[in-house]
């Protein structure tokens, strides 16, 4: 295979990821099994080693924080399959999966062996649930903070009008005199003023109702982008970039230490300008946390050729499995696969780049899935630049929903 080792494999990612302040690990679809499996073992790796502090996955931090307090030992759940029961919103079964219940258990069991204040926080960065976010703040303001309830109240008059419905907001938020954005803006600058607190269970309680502020700010904007015409896209990478710098800085704040391990998509894991996102004025998680100085992140992809995966055919619709076919002989998948491995890691990062310089089609699926249309899911990239390594699996299968 030219451009890049095998044959080094997991170590070679282990060692480059410990240098990393950000460890960014994609996944080529929502709802493939193997690669939450993957993920989970870099992420271990590198726990085992003293190298983690803090993992954020692509999910609300609202739906997050029950998970975070039962891998920390601090919760009232009594298993991980407890713990997740809070993710409810779409796609539920993105997180709320058996896989993903087996990684939970293992950081709690790790945590377990840590003093208190080293234990690794799960995290969230996404700007989905609106509502979920005032919620939270509101229930901090009222038990911690009531000089900012002046503020959570009028944000909540505001957003009321829209019976929780994002939709509804985001199109009422195309004219200036329906838009929340000040009052969630207001309700975010009077929580800064709350006072700090030393306890951990406390600390992760403040941290939590200031994440979820921050989310209701970035949420407004996303929506309003959406609505309005505006592109989106690069509204919801800077919330979630920012997201996970916050993360880094209260881990490092309780540990004194922070490497932050990222579970996400392979869009955000990506260099924009080695896919056709750079075509559309796209950036990636990655590139924004690389700023001027690309060493603080390692981004690995993970791509499949073949298999079974679960999506939705339609946003809030429920989860199905799909097949997913062979993927075309041209592409980045044809090409891993010709390598006669069922798993194979290549080294991308300081190699020759040989074949990996055209630019191929690859595949990737999000939450929802047109099976009429198996085509739309490629777009060209480089692989070469794309990211620091990729994980490719020949054969995968889709995740298990938990009941």
């Amino acid at each position: 295979m030219p451009g890049g080792e095998f044959g080094r494999g997991d170590d070679t990612v282990i060692a480059a990821a410990r240098a990393a302040t950000f460890v960014l690990l994609g996944e080529a679809t929502h709802g493939t099994s193997e690669f939450y499996s993957e993920r989970a073992k870099v992420t271990m790796r590198l726990l085992d080693d003293h190298r983690a502090s803090a993992v954020v996955i692509e999910a609300d931090g609202t739906e997050v924080e029950q998970v975070n307090l039962f891998v920390r030992g601090i919760g009232l759940d009594r298993s991980a399959a407890e713990a997740l029961s809070s993710f409810r919103r779409f796609p539920r079964w993105m997180w709320r999966n058996a896989e993903f219940a087996g990684f939970v258990e293992a950081l709690r069991t790790a945590n377990l062996r840590l003093p208190e204040a080293e234990r690794v926080g799960l995290y969230g960065m996404d700007v989905y649930d609106l509502y979920g976010a005032l919620e939270r703040v509101r229930a901090y303001v009222r038990l911690h903070v009531p000089g900012a309830a002046a503020a959570a109240n009028a944000a909540i008059r505001c957003f009321a009008p829209h019976r929780r419905s994002t939709e509804a907001y985001g199109v009422a938020s195309r004219k200036a005199a329906r838009s929340c954005a000040a009052p969630a803006q207001a309700l975010l600058d009077a929580l800064r003023h709350a006072p700090t607190v030393d306890l951990v269970t406390a600390g992760e309680e403040r941290f939590a109702a200031f994440q979820a502020a921050e989310a209701l700010v970035d949420g407004e904007a996303y929506l309003h982008a959406s609505f309005a015409g505006a592109y989106s896209w690069n509204v919801r990478e800077r919330s979630m970039a920012a997201s996970i710098k916050r993360v880094a800085a209260h881990a490092a704040g309780q540990s004194g230490t922070a490497r932050v391990i990222v579970w996400t998509h392979n869009s955000h894991v990506a260099r924009a300008a080695s896919t056709t996102m750079v075509d559309r004025g796209e950036t990636s998680i990655a590139d924004l946390l690389r700023g001027d100085g690309g060493d603080q992140v390692f981004a690995m992809g993970l791509l499949t050729h073949s298999g079974t995966f679960m999506a939705a055919p339609a946003w809030d619709r429920p989860g199905q499995i799909y097949r997913l076919d062979p993927a075309a002989r041209n592409s980045v998948e044809g090409l891993l696969r010709r390598s006669g491995e069922e798993r194979a890691v290549l080294m991308l990062r300081g190699a020759a780049h040989g074949g990996h310089s055209d630019k191929r089609p690859q595949r990737g699926v999000g939450a929802v899935y047109d099976a009429r249309m198996p085509e739309a899911v490629y777009s060209r990239v480089q692989l070469a630049t794309e990211f620091d390594a990729v994980t490719f699996l020949d054969k995968t299968t889709a995740v298990t929903p938990l009941p």
